[in-house]
């Protein structure tokens, strides 16, 4: 009876951990560098050939952002719309970044015909990048975040360089590459 029991945990903890890892988007690799393991261990525990040490375990759960039970569970909980749900409201709010400059726009066109009011969407490309940069540090990958980073850098540069009549304000760009660069080496520093 004791090995049935030992044989349904190991078949639960590889189903659910493989089912979560991928939720994550997180692949074997990936668990295995954040745990110090190799990728075969995190294989084998997926493959229901054995199981990680009760700490591991609690990593793992840490990691993928569920419960020792959930891992452990006869049924998994549906994480995959949880992960929608977090690029639904990421979108969403950029979304209200942008209904924002859009009111805005109309506002300017009622009260101010003759200012630029275009700009406000020009404005909102780094209002909407700083937003994003806020949920990728919350939710998404490290590569999401430089991604955000670099239409930060980009578009304030931008913004910098349409709202000031000067000929030389485009030099700018060469403070926003510069900066790139820096992200781009950030990005690469491992933890």
């Amino acid at each position: 009876m004791a090995e049935v029991t030992a044989s349904k945990i190991r078949e639960n903890f590889a189903r659910n951990l493989g089912f979560y890892r991928k939720a994550a988007n997180m692949t074997q690799l990936e668990l295995a560098n954040k745990l110090n393991y190799s990728d075969k261990s995190v294989s084998k525990w997926e493959r229901g050939e054995g199981l990680p040490d009760l700490e591991v375990t609690v990593r793992i759960a840490g990691i993928l952002g569920v419960s020792i039970s959930d891992l452990l569970a006869d049924k998994v909980k549906r994480r995959v719309l949880i992960t929608r749900n977090k690029a639904l409201i990421t979108g969403l709010s950029v979304g209200l970044v942008w209904l924002v400059a859009a009111i805005l726009f109309f506002l300017f066109q009622l009260v101010l015909p003759d200012i630029r009011s275009w700009m406000v969407f020009i404005y909102a490309l780094p209002v909407s990048a700083i937003v994003s940069i806020v949920f990728s540090g919350i939710w998404w990958k490290r590569i999401h975040i430089l991604l955000s980073v670099s239409l930060l850098i980009w578009s304030a540069g931008l913004c910098v360089c349409l709202s000031f009549a000067n000929q030389r304000v485009f030099m700018i760009f060469i403070i926003a590459a510069i900066l790139e660069l820096l992200s781009l080496l950030a990005f690469f520093i491992k933890k």
